[in-house]
């Protein structure tokens, strides 16, 4: 919610249309000036802070392509609603590639309206929010490259804080794709022994032989191919922290080797029978139950305990769906030299369909997901993503009916209300069903709130507790 009252600009040179607008605006709750022409608009913008900016598109003298053009240049926070009275769908997608925030088609349907301005506010607070973020990250360099604004990984962020400084070992839990590896580095850099090495191994990436030579190392002649002396990832890594990345993946003879370095501090290579003395942190993830592998017998009991002393679980990026326009901005810098063009950044319905994504393969799914359209975009904001699979039917209990085969207004409408139930729902959700918390959350008063659950079909005692 915005600190100060909405202020909305109506630029129309329809005087029904200012009037009708303007009551409908006040009603909601907005401040609202309305002026007749682009240029009036462009004087009064120089003297007054607006939020939205509503305008016509077909208006004598300045029209709206041109005013848009301007504003954008001018007044670049400022979120742009075209409206056309001619339903041109070319002059609304020339407007929308021209950095408008949305369109409305001539005779406006009043629910539509509000629910478009009230998408535009909530997106420009996004925004504000994403800017404002972005800076405590500028400041909190230690963990700046886990980008996050969510209460779960907030928690995970005070855990690795408690234990990055002791020597105890630590298990990563979470799903292929959820930042284990940077967590791990967090970790080791967050300890006393950064400045020595942090060295990841992939368990599952090697078969069992490479794995045992490349983990504990090997004399020459050891076995055939060993042409000479190599010193394993536990010993190269001497004072640093080993990274054991699908520990459960680890095959059960070598899980008995590993369990007698975490005990006795001492790594033998292979083809030796002198021990080494060890000095490294173990730091283990993986994306499997390992209770179930105990206790069917393909997991050491022993070996987990050794390693469960201190686990840390990362949530899956459905869980985290706040974080994404966030991760999208982060990841869009991260990769923006795979484009000719200086991409700026996404388009409203790109976020949309970000967080309305079911995310199987978490974030280096969306990071590669990212890649692509900075790659493909061909303009300054990325307005489409190739999200493969992306329907709602991969989200449990969510409905949607939309098919290609539907005439358009009908898939519009549909559109609009799947994602005004979908937004209802994440606030009934984030205030635990509080009427009051949504309503000043959506900042609108109850008896929306309540007749919106109605038409929807909402269970609210889902959302409490």
């Amino acid at each position: 919610m915005s600190i100060h009252p909405v202020r909305i600009l109506v630029v129309d040179d329809d005087k029904a249309f200012r009037v009708a607008t303007g009551a409908l605006l006040k009603d909601e709750g907005y401040e609202v000036r309305a002026v007749s022409s682009g240029r009036e608009a462009l004087d009064v913008l120089k003297t007054e802070q607006f939020d939205i900016l509503l305008s016509d598109l077909v208006m004598e003298g300045m029209n709206g392509i041109e005013l848009l053009k301007i504003v954008k240049e001018e007044f670049p926070r400022l979120s742009v609603i075209m409206v056309t009275g001619f339903g041109s769908i070319r002059t609304a997608v020339e407007a929308m590639h021209l950095g408008a925030h949305d369109y409305l088609t001539k005779p406006c349907n009043n629910d539509e309206l509000v629910i478009k301005i009230a998408r535009a506010v909530e997106d420009r607070n996004k925004t504000s929010e994403i800017e404002r973020l972005r800076s405590l990250l500028d400041e909190e360099n230690d963990f700046a490259n886990i980008v996050s604004q969510n209460d779960r990984i907030k928690k995970v962020f005070k855990q690795i804080r408690q234990v990055a400084d002791t020597d105890v070992t630590v298990l990563v839990l979470g799903e292929t794709g959820t930042g284990k590896e940077l967590l791990a580095k967090a970790i080791h850099m967050n300890s006393q022994r950064r400045s020595k090495p942090f060295l990841p191994v992939q368990c599952s990436a090697l078969p069992e032989s490479l794995l045992e030579s490349e983990l504990f190392g090997h004399e020459r002649g050891a076995f055939t191919g060993a042409q000479g002396l190599r010193p394993g990832k536990f010993e190269e890594a001497d004072g640093g922290t080993v990274f054991l990345d699908e520990i459960g993946d680890i095959p059960i003879n070598l899980q008995t080797k590993l369990l007698r370095v975490l005990q006795e501090k001492q790594v033998t290579r292979l083809g030796s029978n002198d021990p080494m003395g060890l000095d490294v942190r173990i730091i283990a993830a993986t994306n499997r139950a390992l209770e179930p592998m105990v206790a069917g017998g393909l997991f050491r009991e022993d070996l987990f305990y050794r390693i469960n002393v201190f686990p840390v679980t990362l949530p899956p990026l459905r869980d985290r769906l706040d974080d994404i326009p966030l991760l999208a901005e982060h990841l869009l810098k991260k990769h923006r030299s795979l484009s000719r063009n200086e991409l700026k950044g996404f388009s409203p319905s790109c976020i949309h369909d970000m967080m309305n994504h079911s995310w199987r393969g978490n974030i280096r799914e969306l990071e590669n997901l990212i890649k692509r359209a900075i790659i493909t975009a061909e303009g300054e904001v990325i307005t489409r993503l190739d999200i493969r699979g992306a329907t709602d039917e991969e989200r449990p209990g969510v409905e949607s009916p939309l098919t290609t085969s539907m005439p358009y207004k009908t898939y519009v409408d549909q559109v609009l209300r799947d994602a005004e139930k979908k937004y209802l729902m994440r606030m009934l959700e984030e205030s635990h069903g509080n009427m009051n918390e949504v309503a000043r959350k959506m900042d609108v008063d109850r008896k929306t709130i309540y007749r919106k659950i109605s038409e929807f079909g909402i269970d609210v005692q889902v959302f409490k507790g």
